[in-house]
């Protein structure tokens, strides 16, 4: 007798309201959105080795490569006006905490990114598809 197939768990709606949380907690979201699927991308690649998987995960999730990437989407205007307000929300956010290895500014680029991401996590999962995309095949 075959085995079922299981069907994928669709994304349960949240119930929180972007408009109602500040930049450094879309961040927090988004960071913890861009981490699951860096993980889960390399995983798929093959990679299994603990030591590799967190210095391939690196490459991405680092404040330098996100802010290169954030700097791409920006240089090729590709962010809505609603999108380009979370992106400043999320810059202009003051957090006490410092990035270990990167400037300010390149810090609270990141930080912006990190803001998106976690608002299309709440509001758009199709437009988190594309960009999650666009980030996995950035040169690292």
């Amino acid at each position: 007798m075959p085995q079922p197939v299981s069907l994928p768990v669709p994304p349960q709606r949240s119930s929180l309201k972007p408009a109602e949380l500040s930049g450094s907690n879309l961040a927090f979201l988004g960071d913890a959105v861009l981490s699951l699927h860096v993980r889960t991308w390399l995983l798929e690649e093959g990679h299994t080795r603990a030591g590799d998987l967190q210095r391939l995960s690196i490459g991405y999730v680092n404040a330098h490569a996100q802010a290169r990437f954030m700097h791409s989407l920006l240089e090729e205007g590709l962010l809505t006006p609603e999108e380009l307000d979370i992106y400043k929300r999320g810059r202009n956010s003051h957090t006490r905490s410092q990035a270990r290895n990167a400037d300010v500014v390149t810090y609270r680029v990141a930080t912006g990114l990190e803001a998106l991401l976690g608002y299309w996590h709440l509001t758009d999962p199709v437009r988190l598809a594309e960009i999650l995309e666009r980030i996995q095949r950035a040169p690292r």
